[in-house]
């Protein structure tokens, strides 16, 4: 059984498969989906058991991914592999009272401007290759306004210029965030709360109440401000 606070990653990683016609990966232990060459984010498996940390980096068969463990391994057995702390953090959807207007616009990606606004932002900072472009305008045509409206991707642009990405997905009860990135010259004028603000506002419009992220050390406080709180550590592998 995948650890409840990862079933949302999971549900998108799905989702993002059916899009991309990507593989489904069962393994004992382990499962999740492959489905780029390109985008460690569009790569992601889940550990239920305890794989040791080699075989699951062996799943990814090559390719950029995140494994998501079950425990933390130790350091003889994780070898030479990357191993990253995330933080699972859960929130009411609630409109906040104290939310400050950002330094900026915030919008839905609606067209192929939007979308290449949204990519370039999300590859400066992530670094993503430029090919997975193409992946995530397939994403998009799928889930996003023209298709079953499941994944909402946001954009905040500073006098017209866009400056840091935010994405929704919309599950029956449950909303998940990701792929926030804000450029580094655009920091602190509000944008990752405006996103955040916007999030829970498209969620809040389905008739869901709850919402989750898995942060990064650095990520965290910032979340915490905008009233996540966190339930537990999550090891994951990072596959180059």
């Amino acid at each position: 059984m995948v650890e409840p606070l990862l079933e949302n990653p999971m549900a998108l990683t799905g989702k993002i498969a059916e899009a991309l016609d990507g593989t489904a990966v069962e393994r004992p232990g382990l499962s999740g989906f492959l489905s780029s060459r390109f985008d460690r984010f569009l790569n992601q498996l889940f550990a239920s058991g305890n794989v040791a940390p080699q075989e699951a980096a062996a799943a990814l068969e090559g390719r950029p991914g995140f494994v998501w463990l079950a425990e933390k391994p130790d350091a003889e057995e994780l070898g030479r592999l990357r191993l990253l702390e995330m933080y699972g953090m859960t929130a009411k959807t609630a409109v906040r009272a104290d939310q400050r207007s950002p330094q900026g616009e915030i919008a839905e990606v609606r067209s192929r401007d939007d979308l290449d606004g949204w990519f370039g932002v999300y590859a400066q900072v992530f670094g993503a290759h430029p090919a997975a472009r193409d992946e995530w305008a397939r994403i998009h045509d799928a889930l996003g306004p023209a298709g079953d409206r499941s994944l909402m991707l946001l954009l905040a642009r500073v006098d017209g210029t866009p400056a840091a990405t935010g994405a929704v997905f919309l599950q029956p009860g449950l909303a998940g965030l990701y792929c926030f990135t804000t450029l580094e010259q655009m920091r602190r004028r509000g944008l990752a709360a405006a996103l955040v603000h916007a999030s829970h506002e498209a969620a809040q419009a389905r008739g869901i109440d709850r919402a989750v992220l898995q942060a990064t050390a650095s990520g965290r406080p910032a979340y915490a401000r905008a009233g996540y709180r966190e339930q537990q550590s999550l090891p994951v592998l990072l596959s180059p």
